[in-house]
C-alpha cells in the first residue's frame, strides 16, 4: 500500500526537504555532498521520483474504491468515500479522496506536488553528481523532466492549470502570494515544449524494452502530451470551441500514431492488456504500473468462494459493480445500442428494433446479455457468465446473479458487500486463477494500464470531429470498433453523417474501451456532463421464476448530489489556499 504523508505544499517544493527523501545514515542526518559521492544514493534521486506514482488503481480513494466508483460506470456499496463523494460532501475542508487512517490522510493535491518537488531535486542535483556517467545523468534527468510532466498532467486533470515550478525552491522562500495561475492554454504549452524538448534531445529511446518498461520513453513522452492537449481543447477548458486547440489536439494524438513502435493487439490478446506479466512485451500498451494489482480480485470482483465444487476463500468485498448504464453503452454485435430511455429514470426501456433481431429482451424468459459486443464479455461479469475454471479445479464457475443466486443481487446498499448491488461484477482486469482450495492460486499478473494506443486514435476521433473533418474522425473511430470486431461505424443502424451522431458514438466509444480503467472520472468532467450523468445510477434486479427462467427489473440505485459545477474542477486545500493567496479558485467554490 503506497505510504501517503501529507505535505503542504512548501514543504513539497522547499530545499530544505530534501534530506527526507534520501537515505539517512544511522544518526538520520547527511549532506548533499555524500549523497553526490554515493552512486546508489545519486540514483535514489530518480528512484523516489517514481516511488510516487499511483500504481494500483484501487488505493488512492479509501478502502479501495477505484475511481470509477466515482462516476456513473460503476457503483461502490458502503459508507466510505464514494458515499461521502456522491454525498456532496466536497469542500474546501474536505477533499474527500483521502485516506482516513493516515495522518494527515488526504491524496491528490499533495502527492502531486512531491512528484513535481522531487523531479525538480533531481534534474537540479543528479549533473552534479561525481559518481555517475555522462549518460546516466542525461538518462535520468530526461526520465525526471518527463515525469515532472506526468505529475503536472494530473494537476491539471483534477485542479485545473498550476504554476510551472522547475527549481527547487529556497528554504528562504515565502513569497507564497506571487504565485499565479497561468491559462490553461498557456502551460499545456508549456508542458508540450518540455516534453518535445526530452523528445528531440534523443536521449531516450522511443520504447523502452521489456527489461526497463518501468521506466519512461519517448512515446511516455508523446502520450502525455497528447492527452494534455486534449484536456486543453475540451469544453471545460475551452468554452470558445477555439478551433487551434482542436488542432493541437488532433496533431499530438496523430504524433503517437506514427510511432512504429506500437500497434493495436488483436481482439484474441485483448485481456493480455489487463492481466499478463509485466515483462510481456504487448505492443499496445505505451506505460503501466510495475506492480502487482492481482489483489483487485479480492477488493473489487465477484465472490468465487460461493464455488459449489470446492472450498475456496470468500472475497473481501465485490467492489466496483458495473452499473445498468455502463451495460447499457455496449452495443449488440450488429452496431446497434440494445436500447433507448423512455424517459429520464432510465427504468423504463425501449429496445431498438435491430436489438431486438439479435435476441435482446429484458422480458420474462429473455435475455439481454447474448450477442453483445466482444468487449462486454471481458469487462462484465453478468448472470449466467461463465468465469472459467478457479485454480485446481475442473468445474467452471458459472455465475448467478439473481436473488438467490450464489452471487444473487443485494439490495442494502450502506454496508460492505460480497454481493453486487447492480445485478454486475467487474471482469476487465480480473481472472478465476486467483482463487483456487484451500488458499490455493495461480498467480498471473494485473498492471494498470497508464496509457495505451487506443486512447489516441479516439483523442484523434474526438478532435478531428470537432474539426468538422468526418472522414478522419471514422477512420480513427473504426479502428478501435474493428479491432473490437464491430462493424464499422458507417454501417451501424441508424449511421447519419453528422456531428451530433458521430461525437456521441465516438463518447460511447470511449466509455466502453476505457471502462474501469478510471478515464471516465477525467471524460465527465472535460466534457461537462456531470449534471446528465451524475444524478442517479441503476441496476438489473434479475428473480428466477419456477419454470426456471428470468424476469427483468431495472432498479434505481441511490440518488447522487455529485453532479454540480463544483465537481468539475477540484478546490486548493483550504490551508494551502490561505497561503497561496495568488491562486484563485475554481470559478464554482469563488
Amino acid at each position: 500500500m503506497k505510504k501517503t504523508v501529507y505535505i503542504l505544499l512548501v514543504a513539497l517544493i522547499s530545499l530544505s526537504s530534501c534530506n527526507k527523501i534520501l537515505e539517512k545514515t544511522p544518526d538520520g542526518q547527511i549532506t548533499l555532498d555524500k549523497v553526490l559521492s554515493n552512486r546508489d544514493r545519486s540514483k535514489g534521486l530518480i528512484d523516489v521520483v517514481y516511488g510516487e506514482i499511483y500504481t494500483q488503481r484501487d488505493q488512492i480513494s479509501f478502502v479501495m474504491n477505484p475511481f470509477d466508483c466515482l462516476t456513473d460506470n460503476a457503483f461502490w456499496a458502503a459508507t466510505y468515500d464514494a458515499y461521502d463523494w456522491h454525498n456532496g460532501t466536497l469542500s474546501l475542508s474536505n477533499p474527500v479522496i483521502t485516506w482516513d487512517w493516515n495522518s494527515p490522510s488526504e491524496q491528490l493535491w499533495p502527492d502531486f506536488w512531491r512528484g513535481i518537488r522531487l523531479a525538480n531535486n533531481a534534474i537540479k542535483y543528479l549533473p552534479q553528481s561525481t559518481v555517475l556517467t555522462q549518460q546516466e545523468i542525461d538518462t535520468w534527468v530526461a526520465e525526471a523532466r518527463v515525469l515532472r510532466c506526468w505529475y503536472y498532467m494530473h494537476l491539471l486533470e483534477f485542479y485545473g492549470p498550476m504554476p510551472w515550478v522547475e527549481e527547487p525552491f529556497d528554504a528562504s522562500f515565502k513569497d507564497w502570494a506571487g504565485l499565479t495561475r497561468p491559462t490553461f492554454d498557456w502551460i499545456a504549452d508549456k508542458i508540450s515544449s518540455e516534453l518535445m524538448d526530452v523528445v528531440q534531445s534523443g536521449v531516450l529511446p522511443n520504447r523502452q524494452p521489456a527489461n526497463e518498461a518501468r521506466h519512461v520513453d519517448n512515446g511516455v513522452a508523446k502520450a502525455i502530451r497528447a492527452r494534455v492537449y486534449m484536456l486543453n481543447a475540451s469544453l471545460l477548458n475551452n468554452p470558445e470551441h477555439d478551433r487551434a486547440k482542436w488542432q493541437k489536439a488532433a496533431d499530438a494524438a496523430q504524433d503517437v500514431l506514427n510511432m512504429s513502435e506500437y500497434d493495436l493487439v488483436p481482439m484474441s490478446d485483448y485481456k493480455k492488456l489487463f492481466v499478463s506479466n509485466f515483462t510481456d512485451e504487448i505492443p499496445e500498451i505505451i506505460w503501466r504500473a510495475w506492480t502487482d494489482n492481482s489483489h483487485i480480485n479480492n477488493t473489487n470482483c465477484v465472490d468465487v468462494g460461493s464455488y459449489p465444487y470446492a472450498s475456496i476463500n470468500h472475497v473481501w468485498n465485490c467492489g466496483e459493480s458495473p452499473t445498468q448504464e455502463l451495460v447499457d453503452c455496449f452495443e449488440m454485435t450488429n452496431g446497434a445500442m440494445p436500447v433507448t430511455y423512455d424517459d429520464a429514470t432510465r427504468l423504463k426501456v425501449t429496445v431498438t428494433p435491430e436489438a431486438a433481431e439479435l435476441g435482446y429482451s429484458e422480458a420474462k424468459g429473455g435475455d439481454p446479455y447474448a450477442n453483445r459486443d466482444a468487449r462486454f464479455y471481458v469487462d462484465i461479469l453478468y448472470n449466467g457468465a461463465d468465469y472459467g475454471v478457479p485454480y485446481n479445479c475442473t468445474q467452471n464457475y458459472i455465475i448467478e446473479t439473481y436473488v438467490g443466486g450464489r452471487n444473487g443481487f443485494n439490495d442494502v446498499i450502506s454496508q460492505e458487500t460480497q454481493r453486487s448491488c447492480t445485478g454486475y461484477y467487474s471482469r476487465k482486469d480480473k481472472y478465476i486463477n486467483f482463487w483456487g482450495p484451500d488458499g490455493g492460486y495461480s498467480k498471473m499478473g494485473v498492471h494498470w494500464v497508464f496509457f495505451r494506443l487506443a486512447e489516441f486514435y479516439l483523442n484523434l476521433a474526438e478532435a478531428a470531429c470537432e474539426l468538422g473533418d468526418f472522414t478522419t474522425a471514422t477512420r480513427a473511430l473504426n479502428k478501435v470498433r474493428q479491432r473490437a470486431l464491430q462493424p464499422a461505424i458507417e454501417d451501424v443502424p441508424g449511421y447519419q453523417a453528422n456531428y451530433d451522431f458521430l461525437m456521441g458514438r465516438i463518447r460511447n466509444e470511449r466509455r466502453v474501451e476505457f471502462c474501469l480503467e478510471q478515464g471516465r472520472f477525467i471524460d465527465q468532467r472535460r466534457w461537462k456532463i456531470l449534471s446528465e450523468t451524475n444524478r442517479f445510477v441503476t441496476g438489473m434486479r434479475i428473480t428466477k421464476e419456477d419454470d426456471g427462467t428470468f424476469s427483468y427489473e431495472r432498479r434505481k440505485i441511490r440518488d447522487y448530489q455529485s453532479y454540480t459545477d463544483k465537481y468539475l474542477v477540484l478546490p486548493i486545500p483550504l490551508e494551502d489556499a490561505k497561503k497561496m493567496t495568488g491562486m484563485t479558485q475554481p470559478e464554482a467554490w469563488q
